[in-house]
């Protein structure tokens, strides 16, 4: 569940070494059961594709997801709910996913926080129209067999093999590459920088803000820092997303 170099400036989630391994697996669990109920079988629902590689990015044991799969295919356990809560402090939208046994707790417990830090509640679906769900995967160069650094950029012919794999915008940094895709094509996009020598270093189904704000009061970054922190160690909280612009020094 870590970030990565510009998204996770928008996508406020703490690194793995910033959680506690026991709270992060349990998160990581919850988000492969919730995958797997629409299909056990990565390789059919990408959903579920997305949350393993996730939990293998964590190093989340090999036995940990097996029994998380099972959990989300096995309809005599407790039913799991995937819920979304938007909220506004200020100008800064936020979206929360969680994911719960028990709605009305988890919902209240949130609440709660939001209210200590004056942030508050927006109605179901009125901040849709600010975010794009994509999946976004970043990747590096595969290292020459001397181990040297393999290539930095692509060539017209790769980008077009990308772009047919569903890429809709391909980004070239200086030592990587990032590609946003409709969520559906996450999986092809991976293969496709497989086949074009790079390594996958990141691979989410994220929401991402049509446009970000900047808020410039340091109080004011201050209370949004503390109230993103306390809604990442709510233990039913699996993500948090706003389209808050990060200054260069912010870690979120």
């Amino acid at each position: 569940m870590s970030g990565h170099s510009k998204w996770s400036q928008i996508k406020h989630k703490k690194g793995a070494a910033d959680q506690k391994k026991g709270q992060l697996f349990s998160k990581l669990s919850k988000k492969i059961s919730i995958a797997a109920k629409s299909g056990a079988d990565p390789s059919l629902n990408y959903h579920l594709q997305s949350a393993i590689d996730a939990a293998h990015s964590a190093n989340m044991p090999k036995d940990n997801i097996e029994r998380a799969i099972k959990r989300g295919s096995d309809k005599n356990l407790a039913e799991l709910k995937e819920i979304t809560v938007q909220a506004l402090l200020g100008s800064v939208a936020i979206i929360i996913v969680a994911i719960t046994d028990n709605s009305n707790r988890t919902i209240g417990d949130i609440k709660n926080i939001l209210t200590k830090h004056s942030a508050k509640m927006a109605e179901a679906g009125s901040l849709d129209w600010l975010f794009e769900k994509k999946s976004i995967i970043e990747a590096v160069p595969n290292s020459k067999p001397d181990g040297s650094p393999g290539r930095q950029l692509l060539d017209e012919a790769s980008e077009l093999a990308l772009i047919d794999s569903g890429a809709d915008d391909i980004q070239l940094q200086k030592d990587r590459i990032t590609v946003l895709a409709a969520p559906e094509h996450l999986h092809q996009i991976k293969e496709a920088l497989g086949q074009l020598g790079f390594s996958t270093e990141y691979a989410q189904i994220d929401f991402v803000p049509k446009n970000t704000v900047t808020v410039a009061d340091a109080d004011t970054r201050h209370i949004l820092d503390t109230l993103f922190e306390d809604l990442d160690n709510q233990d039913d909280v699996e993500s948090l997303y706003s389209n808050l612009r990060a200054q260069v020094s912010n870690s979120h």
